[in-house]
């Protein structure tokens, strides 16, 4: 690694340790490293699916057409569940993989929250589309709780010939930055379908532009 390019990483070490980073910030870094993590999965998959938005290949292809073969079999009244696209534990690995094996220290939970929840604002209102045409089949949203924050895929299932709508997490993150009301006693999350959440950093604290629940 040349000296430029360590003196970039250090300033990205730096900025994430001290939870001074944005949604942008997060975005600039899987750019940066994207040539070096072809062996990390977590870091490669999140960092080509951003930047290829619908155009996603790899992993991150066959997770959503094997949500979308789950979601056709309700239809046909056969139940599976979906899993997140990766879960807290597989980032964090992925995450901290990285940074050990370039010298530093690996990252608190908190760091890990707050970069899960970046990845999740980049991926809101990425379409979801299949095949050699692109057919799209859904897209993807912000969604919140009181207890948890969530990149939510939406598709449709045909259903006594009715088309219903289908929601499910692709990402979740605790929630530990914004108070909000439960709408109901299951804590069905707020679906941000026609609005563009943003996540910023005041002084160090990430802060959530939410539009009025």
């Amino acid at each position: 690694m040349d000296k430029k390019k360590r003196q970039l990483l250090d300033y990205y070490y730096t900025t994430f340790t001290e939870r001074s980073f944005d949604e942008n910030d997060v975005l600039s870094f899987l750019l940066f490293i994207r040539e070096d993590v072809q062996d990390n999965k977590v870091l490669k998959e999140l960092g080509d699916f951003i930047v290829h938005r619908e155009n996603c290949t790899g992993f991150v292809k066959e997770f959503f057409e094997g949500c979308k073969q789950i979601i056709d079999n309700l239809g046909k009244g056969r139940k599976q569940k979906i899993e997140n696209l990766f879960s807290f534990k597989e980032i964090r690995n992925g995450f901290n993989s990285f940074f050990i094996d370039q010298g530093y220290e690996k990252m608190t939970p908190e760091v890990i929250n707050d970069f899960i929840l970046c990845n999740i604002s980049l991926l809101q209102n990425v379409k979801l589309v299949t095949g050699s045409a692109n057919k799209e089949i859904g897209h993807l949203s912000f969604a919140a709780s009181s207890k948890e924050l969530f990149l939510m895929g939406n598709m449709k299932v045909l259903h006594k010939g009715r088309f219903i709508p289908v929601t499910f997490p692709v990402l979740s993150v605790r929630n530990m930055y914004e108070k909000i009301k439960p709408q109901d006693e299951n804590d069905t999350p707020y679906l941000f379908d026609n609005e563009i959440i943003e996540v910023e950093n005041h002084n160090g604290q990430i802060i959530i532009a939410f539009p009025a629940l």
